[in-house]
């Protein structure tokens, strides 16, 4: 067979953008500035639950260099938004639901005064019950951090005769893990910079990674129509899912559209970790059965995944958990529910793996301790146990070409084969 010729694949491409990044030549959103420019400042709760009694913006408002402050009585079109549930207020009205919710908006004519007309608003706060894991959440009388309820997606996977598949069980592992929270902690934290071009539409330039998707939210909530505004994602400084939600486009939107100036507005570093989104704390009870032959039989689990005060993309993040827990393995038998909950946590979204990464702590160790039990190399049981083409995933989707996983586990086995010391180790695991 004649072997193809590539003009990329197996040769070293250089990265477009990687001159102008180590240069500085780069522009970030952070760099764009006007004439005339303001300076935007939000104020967040910085309780976890609370119904608000009262704002007082008069000494922020009476303050020299401050150009506007705004509450959600000023938002013009409709103060919701969200990418699958519009649940979240572009300003808080009735209560805050998290520590980093926004309260109020301060454009200054510099970053200093903004700053200072922040502090000198004045919110009183009647304190609520606070929700701070799933499992009080779902409690019979929990307080109800949404209307709704604290319960925001229930999903269920189901796959042959679980009861069986434990029937065949020699061995059965049965286990409890918990994982943390993770911020994205990009080099970039959330920023962005918006004017009005001459025809008076809306300019906004921010790290993002949806702009399109911005827009529509962004219009929404100015009660503008979505071909008056552009959102220009501006070269960004990591992501990595973080950016999926919106972050700063739609209060400088408002800022903008009250102000009639260009204004521009950077979250600092505290304001980033106590405010935007993070990876999903997630708890996550599971039992695996397999037989004395070393064949995984069933498999059975719980997924309660903390989503915060609000949904995001958290919803489905869970639910690929949910989906992902019997990891790259075939297992005829499955019963899995994920449950997507509101707490008064910070808000949890996308991040890099989407769900896959906390399935991955959980049925990685299933695998080791199934191994151990059976003593069989967990090298070997897993290649036994591997998903192969014309086998079905834990929602029955069958995959006719393209499994690579024991291709890669065998490239595994041979580098630890050819290498002394990982050798011994291996040797080791029996």
């Amino acid at each position: 067979m004649e072997k193809k010729s590539f003009s990329c694949v197996g040769y070293p491409v250089p990265r477009v953008d990687a001159l102008d990044k180590v240069l500085g030549k780069a522009i970030y959103s952070e760099d764009i500035s006007f004439p005339d420019m303001l300076y935007g400042r939000v104020l967040r709760a910085g309780v976890p639950h609370a119904v608000i009694e009262e704002i007082d913006t008069r000494e922020a408002e009476a303050m020299k260099g401050v150009v506007c402050v705004l509450t959600s009585k000023d938002i013009p079109g409709v103060n919701r938004y969200g990418i699958a549930f519009q649940d979240q207020y572009a300003l808080a009205e009735d209560k805050v639901r998290y520590i980093g919710d926004p309260v109020a908006l301060v454009a200054a004519e510099s970053e200093e005064i903004a700053k200072d007309a922040v502090k000198a608003i004045r919110v009183k706060y009647r304190p609520l019950p606070v929700i701070t894991s799933p499992r009080e959440a779902l409690a019979e009388g929990a307080p109800k951090i949404h209307e709704k309820g604290n319960l925001l997606m229930h999903t269920k996977i189901r796959k042959g005769d679980i009861r069986k598949g434990f029937d065949q069980a020699y061995v059965v592992v049965e286990n409890t893990y918990r994982t943390h929270v993770v911020d994205h902690a990009y080099i970039e934290t959330e920023s962005g910079v918006g004017m009005l071009d001459r025809q008076g539409n809306l300019v906004i330039w921010s790290s993002n990674q949806c702009p399109f998707r911005d827009r529509r939210q962004v219009a929404k909530v100015l009660g503008m129509k979505e071909n008056r505004i552009r959102v220009i994602r501006a070269t960004t400084g990591g992501a990595f899912g973080g950016k999926d939600d919106i972050t700063v486009e739609i209060h400088i939107g408002l800022l903008v559209q009250a102000t009639k100036r260009p204004v521009r507005l950077v979250l600092d570093r505290e304001e980033s970790f106590s405010s935007q989104t993070k990876r999903h704390a997630i708890e996550i009870w599971t039992r695996w059965g397999a037989t004395r032959e070393g064949k995984l039989c069933a498999m059975e689990g719980d997924v309660y995944g903390d989503k915060g005060a609000y949904a995001g993309l958290g919803a489905f993040v869970i639910k690929k958990c949910g989906i992902h827990l019997s990891g790259p393995y075939y297992i005829p038998n499955i019963r899995v529910d994920s449950y997507s909950v509101y707490t008064n946590n910070i808000m949890g979204s996308a991040m890099r793996g989407f769900g896959v990464t906390q399935a991955a702590v959980a049925h990685e160790a299933q695998m080791d301790e199934l191994a151990k039990r059976l003593k069989i190399n967990p090298l070997t049981f897993r290649l036994m146990n591997a998903l192969d083409n014309g086998l079905s995933t834990a929602t029955g989707q069958v995959f006719w070409e393209g499994v690579g996983i024991k291709a890669t586990l065998e490239k595994l086995r041979e580098v630890v084969l050819n290498d002394p010391h990982l050798r011994s180790y291996w040797e080791d695991l029996g």
